[in-house]
């Protein structure tokens, strides 16, 4: 099932973030806290660099294009990435918060908290993102045996030239009892992620 609905209502406060841990990162403050210091970034020369920490380490070796987010939405620890390679040379550029990850197989112990992060989550993008937004509803994934996301875009937003258009915000709520992927995990999941595109320059 899809449901599109035009308009969410407009909250002006913004916020900005206050000193975090050792690690660098910085706690919402404010009730657009969680989301207006990512919506910031966004928009950025370099979508999301202000919000770049250390790299991301497999083992020994640090990744290139994977980062510690410095801004923790809704307490979670987020990810900044860069990914190159889609449509006509399109480099996507990711925020991503994992705002639950359950660690149980058992479909019903966990609901409660997967449910109650994702209507956290899904409060304060309606009440902050404003009208210029519209929302895409999902319920139904034939992957999941739960599944609810929704998919956040301006209004006004024209389609990339390039063949591939990115979401620009999205959250989502699954659950599986099957493994994700190859090795991806299975249980409750509850990801809040932010997205942008810079296109490769058109050929003269």
């Amino acid at each position: 099932m899809r449901v599109v609905i035009i308009g969410l209502s407009i909250l002006t406060l913004s916020a900005c973030g206050a000193a975090g841990s050792e690690t660098g990162t910085r706690d919402a403050v404010g009730p657009c806290g969680n989301i207006q210091p990512i919506l910031n970034a966004r928009s950025e020369g370099e979508p999301f660099g202000s919000l770049q920490g250390a790299n991301k380490m497999m083992g020994d070796t640090p990744l290139p294009d994977t980062f510690i987010g410095t801004h923790k939405a809704f307490g979670a620890a987020c990810t900044a990435s860069v990914m190159d390679g889609f449509g006509a040379g399109s480099t996507i550029y990711t925020y991503s918060c994992p705002l639950f990850e359950g660690n149980s197989m058992g479909r019903d112990a966990e609901q409660a908290d997967a449910e109650a992060a994702f209507d956290t989550a899904a409060s304060e993008m309606r009440a902050c993102l404003g009208e210029a937004w519209e929302t895409a509803e999902d319920t139904e994934n034939g992957d999941y045996q739960v599944y609810h996301k929704f998919t956040y875009k301006p209004v006004a937003m024209a389609d990339s030239a390039s063949g591939f258009t990115v979401d620009p915000a999205f959250l989502e709520m699954s659950y599986t009892p099957f493994m994700r992927g190859r090795g991806g995990p299975s249980g409750w999941q509850v990801v809040l992620q932010f997205q942008a595109q810079i296109d490769a320059p058109a050929e003269e």
